[in-house]
């Protein structure tokens, strides 16, 4: 008995040196597989368009993929039609920036208080961001349009016949009208991330600000803001990232018509791509698209950083 018992000791007896191998190498076990899922599905792809960015050709065809250097860069900086649709994304980004944080905090700020019902408007006002873009555009598309849409229909029997546009139809309101579909859209999703940052906020200052004798918006101005700026930083990021990557609602409603009004970046590297067959230059107005919105986080992330947070990370 007690020999047995001797060998199962000698036999469960790990040596130091494996153990603390193992402890060091056991975090990646676990996290390991993620990370290769998530390195094959989001940075190959990256690695890869950087690539093909200094090719030209089609891959698997008889031209097969040939090095041209920075051929496809100086391209784009000739090419026109490409920043004629960073242009309009530039607009198209900068409303839908400004009018989602507007509305969506405002809705935060409204919702943020208890009140009957309350769960119900959240859950309304969230609702347009689980809908998908190809129902959305179609939607609106038939609501935007000239003759028989919803929205003339209604300006008619107000009597604002003045009013009436053919919104998808006219380079002047085609953008535009867009843009007020992806406001519509993704509002309530950043304010559920105004939302959690409401509630997180300490209550104490603001209820000794009250006591002080600070009005409504004064709480608003010099309290709830300057403590919602990670949110708001976040928000913007989001919201910057959507606006450059807008595609499917655009071609669903207006296919970058009328006379490129509405041709944005991923619309130029769609075309680009799959319509005239040059996957090396789509990569490259996909790259300095990337580029751009790199640019925009880093600079939200540097300017959104309060004192308190650069004194933490010295």
């Amino acid at each position: 008995m007690a020999r047995a018992a001797m060998e199962q000791q000698r036999a469960a007896y790990t040596p130091p040196l494996l153990s603390s191998l193992f402890q060091k190498i056991e975090p990646l076990l676990w996290i390991g597989p993620g990370l290769l899922v998530f390195f094959v599905f989001v940075h190959l792809p990256i690695i890869l368009q950087l690539a093909m960015s200094f090719a030209s050709g089609v891959p698997g065809s008889g031209e097969g993929l040939r090095f041209i250097s920075l051929g496809n860069f100086r391209t784009l900086l000739a090419d026109v039609d490409y920043w004629a649709s960073i242009l309009n994304n530039i607009q198209f980004a900068i409303a839908t920036v400004v009018g989602k944080l507007v509305l969506s905090l405002m809705l935060a700020l409204a919702l943020n208080s208890a009140f009957i019902g309350q769960n119900i408007f959240r859950t309304i006002f969230f609702l347009p961001v689980i809908l998908s873009f190809v129902a959305i555009g179609v939607i609106w598309g038939f609501m935007f349009q000239f003759e028989f849409g919803a929205i003339n229909q209604m300006l008619a029997r107000l009597g604002l016949n003045f009013l009436i546009e053919d919104w998808l139809g006219d380079p002047r309101f085609a953008l535009w009208s867009i843009v007020v579909v992806d406001i519509w859209k993704w509002t309530g999703f950043h304010m559920v991330i105004y939302l959690a940052g409401l509630q997180a906020l300490p209550k104490d200052l603001t209820e000794a600000a009250s006591v002080d004798g600070a009005t409504a918006w004064q709480r608003l101005v010099h309290i709830t803001l300057p403590l919602l700026s990670r949110y708001t930083a976040t928000n913007v990021i989001i919201a910057t990232l959507g606006a450059f990557s807008v595609f499917d609602l655009i071609y669903v409603m207006t296919q970058g018509g009328p006379f490129g009004s509405t041709q944005v970046a991923m619309m130029q590297v769609y075309l680009q791509a799959f319509q005239f067959h040059r996957l090396g230059y789509a990569s490259t107005q996909a790259t300095v698209l990337l580029a751009i919105i790199a640019i925009v986080s880093i600079v939200v992330m540097r300017l959104s950083r309060r004192p308190e947070d650069e004194e933490e990370s010295r």
